[in-house]
């Protein structure tokens, strides 16, 4: 079970498969255009504060895209966006947002419950560093967040639905082309004969 292939797998299906993609597009933008609301924990001034500079940060023009890239989870199990941070003035804010691509990520051998990143420093991957990541990991089934992934479930049915569709093109290109035909003389020797079966064969 390589969490990279199968993080490969789900972005084939997702480029390939026009309705799988399409359903998935429709949760992710329906989530994403939902203005986020923000309420102070109680009345205290320090958490009213705090609630009015959350506001801020959630009316970002980049907290669409955040969204919408944090439920990329929704097929693969987990979703991991870098915040980058501004660190010009105080408080830092985050000036960008970046998706991680998830063929980087892996699970840690002891528990497969943390989150690896894989790395030019970290080849077998480093625990993600606080304060720097977001993640999402959908609840659609309890366990393992690596077989979480709508993609493990639709997998089998894109196996299939991908072979009747080569089957089917297989057969369109030779669906009305018409019948060879090769002709040959009495004289005709079988050497010239087999020539012409091996010419018409490789038409």
């Amino acid at each position: 079970n390589n969490p990279a292939d199968y993080m490969a797998l789900a972005e084939e299906i997702e480029e390939r498969d026009l309705h799988y993609a399409s359903v998935l597009r429709t949760r992710k933008l329906a989530v994403a255009k939902i203005s986020p609301t923000v309420e102070a924990a109680s009345d205290l001034p320090a958490d009213v504060e705090m609630a009015e500079r959350v506001r801020e940060l959630v009316s970002d023009d980049g907290i669409p895209e955040l969204l919408f890239d944090l439920f990329d989870g929704l097929g693969k199990g987990v979703a991991v966006v870098e915040m980058l941070w501004d660190t010009t003035k105080t408080p830092w804010t985050p000036r960008e947002y970046r998706w991680v691509d998830p063929r980087f990520l892996r699970p840690d051998l002891a528990t497969q419950r943390e989150i690896l990143l894989i790395s030019d420093d970290a080849p077998q991957g480093k625990p993600l560093e606080p304060y720097k990541f977001l993640v999402h990991t959908p609840r659609t089934k309890s366990g393992s967040i690596w077989r979480n992934g709508l993609t493990r479930l639709c997998a089998v049915m894109y196996m299939l639905k991908s072979f009747t569709v080569r089957d089917w093109w297989a057969f369109a290109e030779v669906f009305g082309i018409p019948v060879r035909i090769g002709k040959y003389g009495a004289a005709a020797t079988p050497e010239q004969i087999q020539t012409l079966i091996s010419a018409i064969g490789q038409i």
